[in-house]
Order: C-alpha cells, then sequence, then structure tokens
C-alpha cells in the first residue's frame, strides 16, 4: 500500500499494489475504506466531488442512483460523481444529460477547479489558525 493523496478530514487516497492484476485505488476516511477504483482519475474525482460536496454518504444509493447531497447539488456535482463511479464513463454521462460529452468535460474540469480552490481555502484557514495559536513569550 502506498499513500497517493491526503486530504482533510483524514480523507486520503491509497494505492494498493497487486501482482498479475490491475492495481487498485482505495478512496479512505476515518473509518477506514469508502470507495475502491481501478483508474486513479476516478478515485481523485470522486475525492473532488467528495470535497465541494462536504462530503456524503452511499448507504442505499443504489436504490436512488445518488447519495441525496451529490443529488440536490448542482448539475456539475451530479455529472462528476456519476462519471467517477467505476462502471460509469464520461460518454454514458453525457448521454444521460443529453449532452455532448465536451460539454460533460468542461463540467467535471469546472468541478475539479472549484474543489482545488476550496483545498486551498482550507488549508490557508488551517495555516492561519495554527499562526495564531502560537504564542511568544519573550
Amino acid at each position: 500500500m502506498k499513500l497517493i493523496e491526503e486530504y482533510a478530514h483524514s480523507c486520503r487516497i491509497i494505492k494498493e499494489f497487486r501482482e498479475n492484476i490491475p492495481n487498485k485505488y482505495h478512496y479512505e476516511g476515518p473509518m477506514g475504506r469508502i470507495k475502491s477504483f481501478e483508474n486513479p482519475d476516478k478515485a481523485r474525482l470522486y475525492a473532488d466531488v467528495q470535497t465541494v460536496t462536504g462530503g456524503f454518504r452511499e448507504e442505499k444509493t443504489g436504490e436512488r442512483g445518488a447519495p441525496p447531497t451529490v443529488a440536490q447539488s448542482r448539475e456539475d456535482v451530479l455529472m462528476a460523481y456519476y462519471a467517477a463511479q467505476p462502471t460509469m464513463s464520461m460518454q454514458w454521462v453525457a448521454a444521460q444529460f443529453g449532452l455532448p460529452e465536451d460539454r460533460v468535460r468542461e463540467y467535471v474540469k469546472s468541478l475539479r477547479t472549484r474543489a482545488e480552490q476550496q483545498r486551498e481555502e482550507q488549508q490557508e484557514a488551517d495555516d492561519q489558525d495554527q499562526d495564531s495559536s502560537e504564542f511568544d513569550f519573550s
């Protein structure tokens, strides 16, 4: 196992090396493994959706198609969530939304940019909190 990326709230992507079969990428949270992928980009996209929505749980998602937090979000979040699923492709998402594939890719790119901005803002806020908690006793 190898740590690939770390995210807020003790979430991360771990690479599992496997012999003679494709490696797996696991999105993990504080309680353990949340979802597994064979494609690292899908794992990262899933992490981006988690970031933008503030996190979600997938119990009984199969009955609804998407977690309530995702389903109630903007359309780009829902598209990215579906595109991140191990069994779905950009072509499938485009067909479901009745859009050209390049338009879906633009929506997904926009979501990824938002996720990165949110992570940067969170890191800056964490750094400021850390700076303000240090005392100067001189």
